[in-house]
């Protein structure tokens, strides 16, 4: 074997690499446009058999390595992504024994060799076993221990999700404000603006009980994770009655209330241009013409307008081209000139009638599927008699600006004495002028946010006055927080460095944050190892820990999912099936904004996932910053140009 004790180190340093010189010169036949020849190798002792199996880009047969014995095994290839014999090297270790049920088989055998290969032009540079790691130097091969990179374990580990804080003297006297005052309150990711909010709101709901006055507070936060957290936060307060939405909940929920003839489902398939769309500055600008009734509606004759009720309006809008086409020359580069007929055929569909309703005349039974689904459900006509959730906020100006047939509903809207938004600087001013007109007579608002955080792409951020003046807020007290209470030190500087902030220490040395690891992967396989292995390290000494493995993408976190699921037990969170329990994570930056974990691992700081633009540098800041404990940085190939300068040679 080539890890025989009896060899001398130099012995067995070059049977080591003439292995890998071997198997690579074999690989390159079958895989020529690869970038390595194969990742990782697995010698398996099996049925009286020994062979190397090669983890690299497809399932192929090789046989014998040029330059082999016929003592040394057979060669085979496979995809390291979908074979189940990929789970044995992500899962075990050398000298373990395993059984793989294929095929209603069970295969069994023992892992003789488990290497983990980098190359450089083919040939191979770093390989490592579970014991050992030979490195390629300027001197030649050298051989030493391995030494993967971990998780470092916390010791203090008191810490909950949702526990009460000590407010500093900043945050009490921003809490303790008047309750007609109207609040911005402003600082960088773990300064605790969101704590000072719902501080704030509850200690009003008490004020308010305890007078025997009414107080109908609400708190609008960006996610479904979010919501949650603030709800969970509210309980420890005794607040738990206090109302927390999204906007999206919140304005369908008003819309529905007020206009309860809008069809019931709201559409899946739009796609994120059109949201973007209905939710620009330019749209919003047209909304006093529609009011006043373009020249396309005054030729609709009298009384059709009826037909589609309360939503009439939007098939004006959206279904105009010429007044689409306005819409995008006035928002400049925002939209490409196809976004006219993308918004315009959603909306025609939208105002189309479903397949039940165009055959309403046929029996019942004869138009029931199989599966129990809608007829248009998975097809392109399922979003047929549907609306989006966009179209809410539009409803809802519209009637503010006294379009015929909305606005005598008005006076019905809710109004709330006190109102919370949370990241504010992720919605758009239309969004931020329905929750404005909600305010009660002589109520406040309070608003945090932190326009380094704005991540999501359908907003434009303005700036912090223009928002106040879409709340219709011209007075407010504006309490800007200095200190961090969340990312260890290192983080903090990193993550101000990314959006070119200034290097003004806030946060507080704590002796329980683990240092930034910096951990550049020879490709995708690599970082799947790196992780899988820390995983499995920290649960043996931190089984309470959280760890958040926050991608830049939706699509990437899905497949990395797929990737890590296969070695270890890790949970998908996108869509706001977000949790707080104990255990490892993957998700999306979209998702965790105003959330906190014990461990942050960026798997994807690439020149791809993070390019040098303002999105990314916001998206970046957002994930390093959820961090208590520990962050890693990771890439699976070069490091992105916006933390380059800080990361090790």
């Amino acid at each position: 074997m080539v890890d025989d004790p009896s060899r001398t180190r130099l012995e067995q340093t070059d049977a080591v690499v003439a292995l890998h010189r071997r198997a690579a010169i074999a690989a390159r036949r079958v895989v020529p446009d690869a970038d390595a020849p194969y990742h990782a190798l697995v010698r398996i002792a099996t049925g009286g058999r020994v062979r190397d199996v090669l983890l690299g880009r497809r399932g192929v047969p090789i046989g014998r390595a040029p330059g082999a014995t016929a003592d040394d095994p057979e060669l085979s290839m496979i995809d390291w992504e979908r074979s189940p014999l990929a789970d044995v090297f992500l899962t075990h270790r050398e000298g373990d024994e395993y059984e793989l049920d294929v095929d209603h088989r069970t295969l069994s055998g023992e892992i003789v060799l488990r290497h983990l290969v980098t190359f450089a032009n083919d040939e191979p540079v770093v390989i490592e076993s579970d014991q050992s790691t030979w490195r390629r130097g300027p001197q030649g091969w050298t051989c030493g221990p391995t030494e993967a990179p971990t998780l470092v374990p916390r010791r203090n580990r008191g810490h909950s999700i949702g526990d009460p804080v000590l407010l500093d003297p900043v945050q009490r006297g921003a809490v303790e404000l008047p309750r007609n005052r109207a609040l911005l309150v402003l600082g960088e990711a773990g300064f605790g603006k969101t704590t000072v909010a719902l501080h704030r709101v509850a200690a009003l709901a008490r004020a308010a009980a305890a007078a025997g006055q009414p107080f109908r507070p609400l708190v609008i936060v960006p996610s479904e994770p979010l919501r949650r957290l603030s709800q969970l936060t509210l309980a420890r307060l005794n607040c738990e009655a206090i109302e927390v939405a999204t906007f999206d909940e919140w304005a369908l929920a008003q819309a529905r209330r007020l206009f309860p003839d809008l069809p019931p489902r709201l559409s899946v398939a739009a796609s994120p241009v059109i949201s973007r769309f209905k939710r620009h500055p330019a749209t919003r600008a047209l909304l006093p013409e529609v009011v006043a009734g373009t020249a396309a509606m005054k030729l609709v004759e009298r009384g059709d307008s009826e037909r589609f009720g309360s939503r009439e309006p939007l098939l004006h809008l959206f279904g105009d081209r010429e007044l689409l086409r306005r819409a995008i020359a006035a928002a400049g580069s925002s939209f490409h000139a196809s976004t006219v007929a993308t918004v315009a055929d959603h909306t025609r569909l939208q105002f189309s009638p479903t397949t039940e309703e165009r055959f309403a005349h046929v029996d019942a039974e004869r138009l029931a599927t199989l599966d129990g689904r809608k007829i248009d459900e998975g097809t392109p006509t399922q979003d047929a008699g549907t609306i989006d959730v966009e179209d809410c906020a539009v409803l809802l100006e519209l009637q503010h600006l006294g379009m015929p047939g909305l606005a005598a509903t008005a006076t019905r809207r809710d109004r709330y004495d006190h109102i919370v938004i949370d990241e504010t600087q992720e919605l758009a001013p239309i969004e931020l002028a329905a929750l404005g007109r909600a305010l009660a007579p002589g109520g406040a608002i309070t608003v945090a946010g932190d326009e380094a955080q704005q991540i999501d792409e359908g907003v434009t951020f303005a700036g912090w006055p223009a928002v106040m003046t879409e709340l219709g807020l011209p007075r407010y007290e504006r309490v800007e927080l200095a200190a961090s209470y969340r990312c260890p030190p290192e983080v903090e500087s990193l993550a101000r460095a990314v959006v070119g902030r200034a290097q003004e220490p806030t946060a507080r040395p704590r002796p329980d944050s683990a240092p930034l690891a910096w951990v550049r992967c020879a490709g995708q396989c690599h970082v799947v190892v790196r992780v899988i292995d820390a995983l499995m390290h920290l649960r043996e000494r931190d089984r309470r820990a959280r760890v958040a493995i926050i991608c830049r993408h939706y699509e990437s976190a899905q497949r990395l999912h797929a990737q890590l699921q296969r070695g270890f037990d890790v949970r998908l969170a996108l869509d706001g099936d977000l949790d707080f329990l104990p255990g490892a994570l993957v998700t999306a930056v979209e998702e965790v904004r105003g959330l906190e974990f014990d461990y942050v691992i960026v798997p994807d700081a690439s020149p791809g996932s993070y390019p040098d633009d303002a999105p990314a540098r916001r998206a970046l800041y957002v994930a390093t910053t959820r961090t208590m404990h520990q962050l890693w940085m990771m890439t699976p190939s070069l490091w992105s140009p916006l933390v380059r300068a800080h990361a090790p040679v």
